[in-house]
Formats: C-alpha cells, sequence, structure tokens
C-alpha cells in the first residue's frame, strides 16, 4: 500500500489512497484501461485553435473597414481645421480693417497690412501655401457709418480620393465689422 504524504487535507489524502488502489489492481494494470485525459484536453486545444483562425478572418474582414474610417476621421479634422483657420483669418484682417480706417491716399499700404494680418493668421494650418490664399478687401462707405468686409478663401484638399466627394474644395468666409475710427 502507498503512503500518502498530504498532511491535513482529507480530500487529497482520499485522492491518494484512490489512485494507489487503482494501481494495484491486476486488471488494470493488464489491460490498461485507466481513464486518459488528453481527450478532453485535445478537444478544448482543437477548439481554440480554430477560434484563434476565426479571430483572424474577422480581423482581416474588419481591417479595411477600420482604416477606411480612419482616414476619413483624419480628412475630416483636417477639413474642419483649415475652415476654422480661414474664418480666423477673415476675422482678424476685418477686425485690423475696423480699427484703421483707409482713404484713398492710404488704401495700398492698408491692403497689404490687411493681407499680412490674414496671412499671419492663417500661417499655423500645417502645408500653409500662401499663393493659394487669395483675400479681397473692400469698404463699404465711410467712418462712422462705414464698414470693413474682408473676404478669404482657401483651397482644401483630400489626403485620400474618395469618389463621391471632390478631391478639393474652396473653403471661403466673409467678415463685415464697423469702422470703430
Amino acid at each position: 500500500m502507498t503512503v500518502c504524504r498530504a498532511a491535513g487535507n482529507p480530500f487529497s489524502a482520499a485522492r491518494c489512497f484512490t489512485t494507489a488502489m487503482l494501481r494495484n489492481i491486476p486488471m488494470l494494470k493488464s489491460r490498461n484501461l485507466r481513464p486518459k485525459h488528453n481527450g478532453l484536453r485535445s478537444r478544448t486545444a482543437n477548439a481554440a485553435e480554430t477560434r484563434s483562425g476565426a479571430a483572424a478572418v474577422e480581423f482581416a474582414i474588419v481591417l479595411p473597414i477600420l482604416v477606411v474610417m480612419l482616414a476619413g476621421t483624419a480628412d475630416y479634422g483636417r477639413f474642419a481645421s483649415t475652415s476654422v483657420a480661414v474664418c480666423n483669418a477673415s476675422r482678424a484682417g476685418a477686425g485690423y480693417g475696423c480699427i484703421h480706417p483707409w482713404d484713398s491716399y492710404t488704401s495700398q499700404s492698408f491692403m497689404t497690412t490687411c493681407k499680412a494680418k490674414v496671412e499671419e493668421e492663417f500661417s499655423s494650418v500645417p502645408g500653409f501655401n500662401p499663393q493659394n490664399l487669395s483675400v479681397q478687401i473692400t469698404s463699404e462707405g465711410t467712418w462712422p457709418k462705414g464698414r470693413v468686409r474682408v473676404a478669404v478663401s482657401y483651397p482644401f484638399r483630400t489626403v485620400v480620393n474618395w469618389g463621391f466627394i471632390p478631391s478639393s474644395i474652396s473653403i471661403s468666409r466673409t467678415t463685415v465689422l464697423p469702422m470703430v475710427r
């Protein structure tokens, strides 16, 4: 008889005793009828391998959709950022124009300075090309009831040609402010 060394645990002592008794039965020794556990383990291992293959197929199906969504989000973010920059540049030009009114003698220096203010505000946009920026400055009347109108437009190009969206869009904003001085 085999001595079990499980101290203090009655369940492990019983398991040791049962295992020792099964080893000593002559019929189980000769026919090798002890239960094998690797049949159950191989089925679970096969199920895990099959599930791993299914996950790879699902990932292959979903990956292109995720890439298109990521590219669309990036293009939309760039468009929104450029649109906000065009709006801010238009406001900066009109803000300068409403504080510094001009007349026929100072119109050239006013136009140059106002366009410089627009370009300065717009220069934070990545990939900014000043030759593509269009600025139109007009005066509607004279001070004290006059207004300054600044129209800014800039072309936006998408990174990906989407097919259903034009690849080049002109973003335009116009700001009109009253002359303060």
